[in-house]
């Protein structure tokens, strides 16, 4: 039975927040995606002073800010406090919503059960090598497995975050770029105060993430951010489970130096195959 709550009218269960910065065709892309959704409000935060996205944003009857920020970390704080929606999801300029039943299957999900912090699914990755495939989250059950060492365990544009959770975990840290990751670990920490859970919403892909976004083009950065967080999240676990979050982060790194190493030696072409044979079974052919 789907709690009352849901069927509120005019109550606003969703808030999409949209970041951009001078990439306007990106931003129509996901603003159709989104557009005239029930119980939705969409949120743009823009931190550029592209002149189509200005004029854009003058005549758009949504909620928007333009203003230089302090990177991605900071416009996703500003969308958290601008948003009135029961529950978040952080869909960047140029991710596509591709199932549209999606927002209010997972607002009913966090509905039926308080234990729940966030709904999460599958995702279409707009990969630059070998071109679109299915990408799932690393995580599909309702355990910490794999170890939060092997990378980000959901992905990010997927989820729909009960909007109290950030209460409770905090907002997004400025100093990361994968300030999800950083999130991820801090939700985790919390998890033995409050007991929530993640919940995978299985089947077909969600969202269409695009491929040339900043976890991309600054994978090194990354990595070495991951280290640091990491490293920070270890200082409250057991010495089990640093073990086990180390042993996981390096095999990260290893794979890592795999790709930077053939990249340098110019054997991009290994590097297409090695990935073809990875995601084979979820590549998408045009």
């Amino acid at each position: 039975v789907v709690a009352k709550s849901y069927f509120m009218k005019n109550r606003i269960f969703l808030s999409i927040i949209t970041i951009t910065l001078n990439n306007f065709e990106e931003l129509l892309r996901t603003v159709e995606s989104v557009r005239d959704l029930n119980g939705c409000e969409h949120i743009i935060i823009n931190g550029g002073e592209c002149p189509q996205t200005l004029e854009f944003l003058q005549g758009y009857n949504g909620k928007s800010v333009s203003e230089p920020d302090q990177g991605i970390s900071d416009a996703f704080n500003k969308g958290i406090r601008l948003s009135s929606g029961d529950a978040i999801i952080m869909l960047n300029s140029g991710d596509i919503l591709l199932d549209r039943t999606y927002p209010a299957r997972a607002s009913q999900i966090l509905d039926q059960d308080p234990q729940i912090d966030f709904v999460h699914a599958d995702l279409i990755f707009e990969d630059t090598l070998i071109g679109s495939y299915i990408m799932r989250p690393l995580r599909t059950k309702n355990i910490l497995s794999p170890n939060i060492g092997r990378g980000m365990p959901y992905r990010h544009q997927s989820m729909v975050v009960r909007k109290e959770v950030y209460g409770r975990v905090g907002f997004f840290n400025l100093n990361y770029i994968c300030s999800d990751f950083d999130w991820v670990c801090r939700w985790e920490l919390d998890l033995k105060k409050s007991h929530g859970q993640a919940y995978y919403s299985q089947g077909d892909p969600v969202i269409i993430m695009d491929g040339g976004g900043i976890s991309s083009t600054q994978e090194r950065k990354i990595i070495l951010e991951a280290i640091k967080i990491i490293r920070q999240r270890n200082k409250h676990i057991s010495f089990l489970e640093k073990t086990r979050s180390y042993s996981a982060l390096f095999r990260r790194l290893v794979l890592f130096s795999v790709r930077v190493f053939l990249k340098k030696l110019g054997f991009v072409n290994i590097l297409v195959i090695i990935k073809r044979i990875k995601y084979k079974r979820f590549l998408i052919i045009k």
